[in-house]
């Protein structure tokens, strides 16, 4: 065996590693994208469940409108509560259900981005818009069941103010965490697709 044997038995070894090196590169990016399309759209689903369940709670708001209908100002609190879950839908009606099969890496990057932005810009709207219908079903509720009217009896509201008020600390705390964690991953699926762009474009 000559020195060009040997040379041709190197080149053809480093050319099969190679090609193994680029499939199983290729493997791995198709496994990070999958993985942030993944992560992205289960998110995207809970946000579009949300959206859609704001209509519900319009409804189920309408529906108490009966239980107080001897009351005007009951009725009123109730159909603001219906009209900002109402606003909730609309505000959110630019989340759609995604074709992932006709979009390329960039693309993906793109919807994963709008979808942060938009959750960052809503959230404080979304837990205001909570904390209304909350305090307006409560109220309702409490009015149909124990026949406790807050304009006939104002002074009778300390302790359901302190309920509230500790519901509603809880549940600030609570949405908080939970945009910035979704935050936190989505950030992190744009950085994971960010390299796979920089890899392909090279």
């Amino acid at each position: 065996m000559n020195i060009d044997d040997i040379k041709s038995i190197w080149k053809e070894d480093m050319s099969q590693l190679e090609a193994r090196v680029k499939v199983n590169e290729e493997k791995i990016n198709k496994l990070e994208f999958n993985k942030a399309k993944t992560g992205f759209d289960q998110l995207l689903k809970i946000s579009l469940a949300g959206k859609n369940m704001a209509l519900v709670y319009a409804f189920l708001s309408l529906c108490m409108i009966y239980t107080v209908r001897n009351s005007f100002p009951y009725i009123l609190i109730l159909l603001v509560a219906s009209g900002t879950m109402v606003f909730s839908y609309f505000q959110h009606s630019v989340l759609k259900k995604i074709d992932y099969g006709k979009l390329s890496l960039i693309q993906l990057q793109k919807e994963i981005t709008n979808f942060r932005l938009h959750t960052a810009r809503t959230a404080i709207y979304d837990m205001s818009i909570v904390a209304i219908w909350f305090a307006a079903i409560g109220l309702a509720f409490a009015k149909w069941r124990n026949n406790f009217d807050i304009f006939i009896a104002p002074e009778k509201i300390g302790y359901s103010v302190v309920v509230y008020g500790v519901l509603l600390v809880v549940m600030i705390l609570l949405s908080k965490f939970i945009y910035k964690d979704y935050d936190t991953k989505l950030k992190k699926y744009e950085a994971d697709l960010d390299v796979l762009t920089n890899y392909e474009a090279e």
